[in-house]
């Protein structure tokens, strides 16, 4: 396998451990087990978490007390559905740091190359290539440093926030590596549709995420002091925004839908936009009608991260990008 099909089909696993950690974050998030370990990276102070309170000293409250355990039990199943969030992290993270080293093998490669074929202009592409893969890294880096400061904030909504839109941004310029390197025998020409259409579909589905974070946090915080039945009554204006909000993210994907409609058979983005939409406004349904029970919850951050992926993926698809050469 040459250095293009080795870089394009490792990008394509890593982004699939990228979303598979957005999964279990959400699933962290859903089952209240962010504070499974109270330290970070270790676990209760060790790099294998317990199974057992036996296994931790008998005074943890008191040491882990300015982390929330004053008012905190052990659960041994918040602590490893936690760290294995983390595990699944750090696979990511290595697997974004291989990225890196084969965008450096591909450039040493090139370098030796004495062939007319090779050209300065082409030398900036693989230059480019590294670039990216840098601050893939570093961005992973990045997350992992916001994961030990949500951990330490005691889950602090705002940090979870922006943690969340890391992870969002890592995707998208994984996405964005996927198709820089893509063969170019599989780059078809798209029929085109105006640039500013996608833009504001993949701007208005970032707001409604966010103010999906903004009721999460109301729901969070009306838990401690009212019945899970009656929160949607008490809550914030923020959550009516959030339902009209929805609408515009039905119309601007709708539009997309109406101008590729010849193509949907045919683009796996396009069918996945079309289950995707049916999820969302279905789990929305039913978290409005059940009192936000947790599975619908994390079925529908899901389903808006993979909207986002297909969104961006086909705005990508709107341009040439230049094909890195390699050996």
């Amino acid at each position: 396998m040459n250095d293009l099909k080795l870089y394009n089909s490792f990008c394509r696993f890593t982004i699939y451990s990228v979303f598979l950690v957005i999964c279990a974050g959400g699933f962290v998030r859903m089952t209240g087990s962010g504070m499974g370990c109270p330290d970070w990276p270790k676990c209760f102070g060790s790099w294998i978490p317990p199974t057992t309170i036996a296994d931790l000293p008998v005074n943890y409250k008191e040491i882990y007390s300015d982390r929330g355990y004053d008012k905190l039990d052990f659960n041994v199943f918040n602590t490893w559905a936690e760290y294995l969030n983390r595990l699944l992290g750090a696979l990511a993270g290595f697997f974004c740091f291989g990225l890196l080293l084969l965008s450096i093998k591909n450039w040493i490669n090139n370098s030796h190359q004495n062939s007319p074929q090779y050209s300065v202009h082409k030398n900036r592409h693989n230059k480019y290539l590294i670039l990216f893969s840098i601050i893939l890294v570093v961005l992973m880096a990045f997350q992992a440093w916001m994961g030990a400061l949500v951990v330490y904030s005691i889950l602090s909504p705002f940090k979870i926030t922006i943690h969340m839109f890391i992870a969002l941004l890592i995707v998208a310029l994984l996405i964005f590596l996927y198709h820089y390197t893509a063969p170019e025998s599989s780059q078809k020409k798209w029929p085109s549709i105006k640039t500013p259409w996608l833009i504001f579909a993949i701007s208005i589905l970032l707001i409604q995420i966010l103010l999906g974070t903004q009721v999460r946090e109301s729901i969070d915080t009306l838990l401690d002091s009212h019945n899970k039945a009656n929160i949607i009554s008490q809550l914030p204006s923020i959550f009516n925004f959030h339902k009209t909000i929805a609408l515009l993210v039905l119309f601007s994907n709708g539009i997309i839908l109406f101008y590729y409609r010849q193509l949907i058979k045919q683009v796996l983005e396009l069918k996945a936009i079309i289950f995707i939409i049916c999820f969302l406004f279905c789990t929305g349904l039913f978290m409005n009608y059940q009192a936000f029970l947790g599975i619908y919850q994390w079925i529908h951050l899901i389903s808006a991260v993979s909207l986002f992926m297909c969104q961006f993926s086909l705005l990508l698809k709107q341009f040439d990008l230049p094909i890195p050469k390699f050996p």
